[in-house]
């Protein structure tokens, strides 16, 4: 695949945008929180034409360039409106709400697309965004306890249920008796390796249940790193958790 420089000049600045031609129909523009700008062209089509559809985009590009410079990640709340931010994981994403027939939700790039019968009732697009952020959040939870669980069946947990809920002071729970566990919805938008960590902690809490010497050399053991990542999460908790 060739990947083509070009820079494109904007009110206050020149950027580097990289043009990648592929196997498609259509161009594709991307831009990350960083700053990088991407373009999929399809094969056939000519430079000029590329050259055309940036410009004719310099204001959208510098418009979300701005916004990813300007936000806060420390900022939990999530803003549901057309070029308002959400944060999921490692990643913030600009928000673009269109009016359909059908309500679905799409991430492409750094950009969330929602698709709403009622567009223009922000409560109710927010309300759409929530669900569809817990049912994001609870499939990526069970695919970590799916990924973990391997390691506790060989001592003969069973494999716990679970749910997901907000919490204001903690960012997971469990309850060994009724093999329960609950994470905080607010943890999906923790760093990945955090994530993975408080599922694996509570896991762990199924085998040892307080946190002894023996509950902390199994952490170690499969979490070599451990204690790196819970400093880091107890910066993301002063960040993320509610307070």
């Amino acid at each position: 695949m060739n990947t083509i420089t070009y820079q494109l000049q904007l009110s206050n600045s020149t950027i580097d945008v990289f043009i990648e031609r592929k196997k498609i129909r259509n161009f594709y523009l991307k831009i990350s929180p960083d700053s990088k700008v991407v373009v999929s062209m399809p094969l056939f089509m000519g430079m000029d034409k590329i050259y055309e559809f940036l410009h004719a985009k310099k204001a959208w590009i510098e418009k979300s360039i701005n916004k990813f410079q300007s936000m806060q990640v420390s900022n939990i709340k999530d803003d549901i409106s057309n070029g308002g931010t959400v944060k999921i994981l490692d990643s913030q994403y600009i928000v673009f709400i269109y009016e359909s027939k059908e309500n679905k939700i799409i991430i492409d790039g750094f950009n969330i697309y929602i698709y709403s019968k009622k567009h223009q009732n922000l409560k109710y697009v927010e309300k759409q965004y929530n669900e569809y952020l817990q049912e994001t959040a609870k499939d990526y939870f069970e695919k970590l306890i799916d990924k973990y669980y391997p390691i506790f069946s060989k001592y003969n947990i069973v494999k716990p249920v679970f749910k997901v809920k907000k919490m204001k002071s903690k960012w997971g729970s469990c309850v060994p008796r009724a093999n329960h566990i609950t994470l905080n919805l607010y943890l999906f938008k923790a760093s990945v390796e955090c994530v993975e960590y408080v599922v694996f902690h509570e896991l762990t809490h199924l085998l040892y249940h307080g946190h002894k010497k023996n509950f902390y050399n199994f952490l170690e053991k499969h979490m070599p790193n451990y204690r790196v990542v819970e400093k880091k999460l107890d910066f993301e908790a002063s960040k993320l958790l509610l307070p």
